[in-house]
Order: C-alpha cells, then structure tokens, then sequence
C-alpha cells in the first residue's frame, strides 16, 4: 500500500505521527509491534519491506504457541519513523487512543542466510500473500507466519512457527522501551524525542511529585503488592460508568464434584447485589436493576467514600450469632434490626478504575477483589477453596448451609447470562414460587391457613401446592395484608386447585420456599415458608431443574458434562429403547442423543420456537434414510404444541409440530428425530422469514474453495452492510444466515439471496456456480439461493445430523473460517464443551435484523 493513504488519513497538526517518508532499507529489516488501545484494543504488526512498514492489525496479539492462529488484517503501509513511535493520538482524530511500543527488533526471512536478498525474498512473499519470517525481538523470537484467507488480501492469519521457541507462555503486557502500561503513556510523564542522526531516544526524568501521582492508583490497587498493574493487561478501558451491567448466574447441578480447575464457594442465603460505587458514592442494585441502598442503608453508608470507583457482585445477608444466614431476618431487617447482623459478602469484581475486568479469569478477579475491597466489619472477602468439591459442601451441609457455588477458575464474567461456569449445589431443595391464593386460618391462627403456590411454564402458572408452616404471627398478618391489596375474584392457575374457600390474588409475589421432594403429581411435598422475594420478576419463576449432571468426581479434565439422564426430573416424555445403537461406528446410542438435546435446550430452543418442524424421523439411526413427517394430527400426545397449516400445494391443512419447550425437543429426539428442520418464519408471521439462508454447498469442491466463497460472501454483505453470521453445515459445507425483519415475503428474500450469489460468483466464477444441475457444478461451490422458501427447511443451529461422524451444525467465529478450519471437530462430544467454553456465538442474531428494503435502496 502507498504511504498517501497513511498521510490522507492524519492531521498531522494534530497529531504528532510521523509523517510518510518512505526510505531505503538497507542492513538487517526492522520489525515492530505496537499496542494499540482505539476504538478497539488490538496490536498493530509491522515489517520493513522496501523502505515502509507493511502492517497488519491483529486483534488478539501475536502468540507464541504454535497451535493458535490469529486473525490480522492489512492495513495501510506505515512510514519508517513510525517504529519507534510512542504516545497518545488525540480523540477525534484516525485511530485516536494511546499507543505502545510492545515489541522491537530486527527479522530476516525464512530459509534466507543473505542479508543482502532479505528485501527481495521479502517483496516477493508479500506479492504471494504468504510470508514466513524469523524475528529476533525481545519477546518475540522465531519463526512467524503470515498468510492470506481472503480474496481481497485484506484478511490474512498470523502463527507462531513450530521451532524451540513455540513454548505458548504469556508476554509481559508493558512497553519494551520504557517497561511503562497505557496510563502512564497516555500521561505523557516521559516525553520522546527523535534524534537527527539516529533513532535512539532520550527519557526526561519525571518529577517525585508527578510520579507519586502516576502510581497512586497502583498503590491504592496493590493492597501491600496483591496486584499490579500487569494484572489489568488484559482488562479493556471503557469510557463511561456501566451502571447497566447485571450480575451473572449459576445454573444448577445435581450433585458436588471434586475437580482441579475448579473453584468452591459458600452459597450465601440472601439477596445477590452488585455494589456500584461511583463519584464516592454507593448504589445496591439488585440482580433485576431494583435499588437496596432504602432497604439496606448500612451497607450503602459504610461504603460510601471509596475512592475508587469499581463494581462488586455479592450477597446481601443478615447473620444469627453463629454466623448463620437467615432469609426471613433479612426480609423483615427493617422492622426487625436487631434480630441479626447485616453483611455484604463480595466474591466477584467486575469493574475498576475504569477497567472492565469481565473479560479476566475468575481467580484474577478475586486477586483484585482482595486487594481493592474496602476494609469494614460488616464487608467480607468471600473466601473460596480449590478441587474438592465434596469435602466444601459436606462442610456446607453439617454446618445447616444453603450449599455451595462451583466456579470454573479460569472463566470469564457472563453479564446477565446463566451460565454452567457458574454451578450451584443445593443442601436441600428450594424453590421460588409464586403465590396465586391463599385459605382461610383455622383455630386460633390469625392471618392465612396456607399459601397456594404455583410457576410458570410458558405463560401458564402451574399450581404446586399449598404452604402453611414457617409463619410467625407477625409474618401471617403482613403477608395477609399484602394478599388483600392484590385480591382477583378468579384463580390465575391453568389448572384450578380443588380448595375449599379460597382466596384469589394476582401473581405478584413471590416466595422462597424449601421441601423434602416433588410427589408424582407435580405438588411439593413438606414445604416450608422462608420469607418473600421482592429482588425477581414473577414470570421468571419457573420449575428449576438440574440442567448439569455431575460425572464421576474426578481430579482432572472436565468436572462436569452437560450430559443429563433422561430419566432425572419428572416428564410428560416416556422414553424407549435408549440403549439403542444409532452411530454403529462410534457406539453412540438414542439415549445419548437424547442428552445432547437436553444439555443444549436452553441454546437451540431460541431458534426453534414458534416454527413449524418439518420432521425427519430416524429411527433406525444413520443406517436408514429415515423419512420426513409434517402431519402429525392424532399421532403426538395432547400436551406438544400442534398448529394447522395450509400448505401452497395441499389443498386440505396439514397439523405441524411446534417445539417451545424442552419436554417437546426430548420427544421429538424420544421419536428418532437426530435432525431439527425448523421453518424460516414463525406463527403469526408465517409468509414472512425472519432469517435469509445462503447454503454453501462443496459438491466435492475443496475445503479451500468454501472457506474462500464463505469470506467472499461475508466481504459482500460487509459493503452492504450486512451482518453476516455463519455456521456449519454439520456436514460438509457452511451456511450464511442474515437476520431480517419478518414483514417481507420469501419471494423477496430469495431476490435478495439470489443478487448476492450473483454478485459471489461473478467475483469467483472459477470456483463457485448457480446451476441447478449436480452435473454442471461438480468441483464447484454450489451458491443454493433457493433454500429461501415457504415450508422449506435447513438443519437448524445446534441440530445434530444423522450421518457418519454425528456432526452438528455449529455456529463459528468469522476468525475461524480458515484453513484449519476440520469440520469433522463439531460434534456430538465436543459442543456442549464448547457452549460452556464460548456461549451462544449467535445469541445476538434476532436483535440485529435488517430492514431488507433499506438496504436494497442503497444498492
């Protein structure tokens, strides 16, 4: 790239880059690595190739092991004065933020000995877009390669060469030329200054006064040397206050485990919080965005002052003597103060001094929480213990606790998500429910007889009982009080409980109930009153059961598989023959397909529901063809959700499937459905999709090939401003899935699909192809615009596929589509891991959906 593009880019009154010169290179070529905190934190890779730096934005860093590849993009050529530049590029202008000198030295080609050749071997490897270097840096040394992924040259991966220094141990984060991190640049204490003869740098000393100032946030942050500021290498610095962030959540498990990469926690029985302390001054929010600081002024009070601004996750408790938490005080803390004491118990950090910590491993944030937590009586460091698991919760249970939390050491913090990194173990069952009625009191009682419970399944409130112990006096007269405000002459379970003289309310409370078991009909049987909850939304109170079953404890690999017995919980479901083989080759049974779709319910159940399912039943397993069924009228129980539907050639309504719910996905995977064929488009919108498919089909093309057409692709919708997601095929190819908005028909989307292919293939015509015919497209990349149409259907995301290899149609990171992208590594074993691992890549692809004639119009 010429450097014109590099000086059309920067105002260089305003900015004291360099400007672009290009020079000669002579002697050994100069590399350097910057770090580059704009818009978005990446590293910035630059060689001398003929008197420029060549450069490449890579957003994750170099790495020194070898296995991990990393995606960089060619940017424009820099100027050679450019190397050494470290500072502060102001806001507003091209690539405003501070910038670091991380790495510096010189490199020579690979399998080159001539210094002299070194500039031609390295014009010729930039020409073919493949570039293998050997660098001598201070961090970096060996060998490095560059190659490009993409049609346009933009797109290229950089690797670590496989050579004696590929050892994949971390990098110091700071300055190699000033050992100083982005604050200290981005103050501006050590002012740099180019020399005419030569490109060393002289350091003006700072002041005592100046650098006390600079390390009163290190100090303030070490707590007698906890943490430094290397520790916040990985943190991203975010401009504003998230006072929007909401805590994450653990989902829960059957049973304790012992495992190394695990951490274990106390289950505290109080109201989770996070503590946002801002300007000096502390707000308790709840987990719903409620504010505890009325309710709680104490907590509030003792942290009000903190210097430092930073965001705490943690548990509101009220204590006994003993050091026993007890819900019912800390509901009625603020009639009752003197019953117990209050405490905040703080075991996660999310945020501080304007470091977003969420993206650091579990234990580095507890290693910034102890140091920066505000010393107070009734403000605890919650303590954790390491690998067993076991031994932590039979101390919880002997000691009459709730239980414990399991915590994956190295994970990152899930805002606002469920997340099985996060794993909590109950001593006994507890419930929220929700109150729908009570009864009249009996005998001498004053107040209630008992609560009438249910949840929600869907928009149904499913009754689950009565409940008429752990009341005081005081409690059943508030509690009375508060039901005759909220009075309905009609009962708002589905199902009307058999009660004599009962009262009706609106679902609007909530209560933490405990009970020994669930009877066969679905009640709670032995429940107990623990208080009411005001900290949760009534409709999210639904049945909680354990969505991970431990394995056998062991000390090493993974505690936990999101594997779960078809058999635990109650269903409506009546499962056969699970020992069925269906992947003869691989052993695996029904029985393990049905896991897998339950392990992966809560991820594929968002792009299944409301849609009609085109059934394709394999009973038999991936011997047979097995069959497709779409009428399904008199054939499922009454509880699956069936809708009439008309179709374009039938000329009486066939009765479709419709899965909402994980009973109905288990039935289906119960009725040999491996594969999950949804509808693009949903009830009540039905002629309208809300997704447009681009089916990459190999056709015995090469990988190569489809990675190229897949990124070709995504570079046209990228011009068009389109999202792009992508995923596998599950089997041999990918998809291209574009979120839309549903008030366009399939005819237009398939317009839509179809231009884009045209656009695709006239830009690759040599290796892709729009004819029907198998004949006519052998070798080629099939562009299958033709999938965008009313009842036609495509393996869903997260849908297993009956064929060799069980694979499963998996979403990816763009990053990924490279060529070392195998396949055959998404399936049946490997994706709940992976969910664990990385979340739903596409969990945010309903809520970017295009309004199709906006973009038309730009075209």
């Amino acid at each position: 790239m010429a450097l014109e593009k590099y000086n059309q880019k920067r105002d260089f009154t305003k900015t004291k880059e360099p400007k672009g010169i290009k020079k000669d290179s002579d002697g050994a070529l100069r590399f350097v690595v910057q770090k580059h905190a704009a818009s978005h934190l990446h590293y910035d890779f630059r060689l001398e190739i003929d008197g420029v730096l060549v450069s490449w934005a890579v957003p994750k860093g170099p790495s020194s092991d070898h296995e991990v590849k990393r995606l960089a993009m060619h940017v424009e050529d820099h100027p050679m004065d450019y190397i050494d530049f470290e500072g502060t590029i102001p806001e507003g202008e091209y690539g405003g933020g501070t910038v670091m000198v991380w790495d510096i030295g010189t490199y020579h080609a690979e399998g080159n000995d001539d210094i002299s050749k070194d500039n031609l071997t390295m014009k010729k490897q930039l020409k073919q877009k493949s570039v293998k270097v050997v660098l001598n840096g201070s961090k970096l040394k060996g060998s490095y390669h560059l190659f490009s992924i993409g049609a346009d040259g933009k797109q290229w991966l950089l690797m670590k060469g496989n050579d004696r220094f590929a050892d994949g141990k971390p990098f110091n984060e700071l300055s190699i030329l000033t050992k100083r991190d982005f604050d200290a640049i981005a103050k501006g204490h050590h002012v740099w200054e180019r020399t005419q003869k030569s490109a060393t740098k002289k350091i003006v000393p700072v002041k005592k006064s100046e650098r006390k100032e600079e390390e009163k946030m290190d100090h303030s942050a070490q707590a007698d040397g906890a943490f430094s500021a290397d520790d916040l290498a990985e943190a991203v610095k975010i401009k504003s206050f998230p006072d929007e962030w909401r805590p994450q959540l653990a989902t829960l498990t059957d049973a304790a485990f012992d495992n190394e990469d695990w951490i274990f926690e106390h289950k505290y029985d109080g109201y989770r919080a996070l503590v946002q302390i801002h300007n000096k001054k502390a707000t308790l929010v709840s987990r719903n965005g409620l504010k505890f600081n009325s309710k709680y002024p104490e907590i509030a009070r003792t942290l009000d002052g903190t210097p430092q601004d930073m965001i705490l996750d943690g548990e509101i408790v009220v204590e006994d003597t003993k050091g026993k938490s007890n819900f019912q005080w800390l509901q009625q803390y603020g009639d009752y103060p003197e019953k117990g004491t209050l405490k905040f118990y703080a075991f996660d950090v999310l945020y501080f001094q304007g470091y977003d910590l969420r993206n650091l491993g579990l234990l580095l944030r507890k290693k910034i929480l102890k140091a920066i937590l505000p010393k107070a009586k009734n403000i605890i460091y919650s303590e954790h213990t390491t690998t067993l698991g076991t031994k932590a919760f039979e101390k919880a249970a002997n000691e009459g606790g709730e239980g414990i939390i399991a915590k994956k050491s190295d994970s990152t913090y899930q805002t606002d998500k469920r997340s099985r990194d996060w794993l909590k173990v109950k001593t006994n069952k507890q419930q929220e429910m929700v109150i729908g009625g009570f009864t009249d009191p009996q005998g001498g009682r004053k107040g209630i007889g008992a609560l009438l419970c249910g949840y929600y399944d869907g928009n149904d409130l499913v009754y689950a009982g009565k409940v008429g112990s752990g009341f005081t006096e005081p409690i059943l007269e508030d509690l009375r009080r508060k039901l005759d405000r909220i009075s309905r002459k009609s009962a708002p379970f589905s199902t009307v409980p058999k009660e004599k003289n009962a009262h009706w309310v609106s679902p609007k409370l909530i209560a933490q109930l405990k009970f020994s078991e669930f009877t066969d009909t679905g009640n709670m049987r032995h429940p107990v009153f623990l208080g009411l909850r005001a900290d949760k939304d009534p409709k999210e109170i639904k049945m909680e059961q354990p969505l991970v079953v431990t394995e056998k404890a062991t000390q090493k690999g993974s505690p936990v598989t999101a594997k779960s017995s078809a058999a635990s919980g109650k269903s409506r479901v009546e499962f056969s023959n699970l020992d069925k083989i269906f992947w003869p080759k691989e052993k695996i049974t029904k029985g393990d397909v049905i896991d897998y779709y339950r392990s992966v319910s809560e991820y594929i159940l968002p792009y299944l529901k409301d849609r009609p399912q085109s059934l394709r039943r394999t009973p038999d397993g991936i011997k047979s063809e097995g069959f497709f069924q779409k009428d399904v009228a008199g054939k499922v129980p009454k509880w699956v959700k069936t809708r009439k539907i008309k179709s374009d050639s039938a000329e009486e309504s066939v009765e479709w499937l419709i899965c909402n719910d994980e009973e109905t996905l288990l039935f289906m995977a119960n009725w040999g459905c491996i594969e999950l064929n949804p509808w693009s488009s949903r009830v009540g919108s039905l002629n309208n999709p809300d997704y447009i498919i681009f089916d990459l089909d190999p056709k015995g093309a090469p990988m190569k090939s489809i990675i190229r057409t897949a990124h070709k692709v995504k570079e046209t919708l990228d011009l068009l401003k389109v999202p792009a997601y992508i995923k596998t095929s599950g089997g041999n190819g990918l998809h291209v899935f574009i979120p839309v908005l549903p008030k366009y028909t399939y005819e237009q989307t398939r317009q839509f699909s179809h231009l884009v292919s045209q656009m695709v293939h006239r830009d690759l015509p040599e290796i892709t192809s729009l004819e029907r015919l198998p004949a006519k497209r052998q070798g080629k990349v099939y562009l299958d615009f033709l999938q965008n149409g009313r009842g036609k259907t495509m393996a869903s995301i997260y849908s297993l596929r009956p064929r060799e290899g069980a694979g499963v149609s998996t979403p990816l990171d763009w990053e990924e589509v490279n060529d070392a992208l195998d396949l055959k590594a998404f399936n049946i074993k490997t994706i709940p891991e992976r969910l664990q691992q990385k979340g739903d890549l596409w969990a945010h692809f309903f809520d970017d959906a295009i309004d199709l004639k906006s973009i038309l119009n730009k075209i």
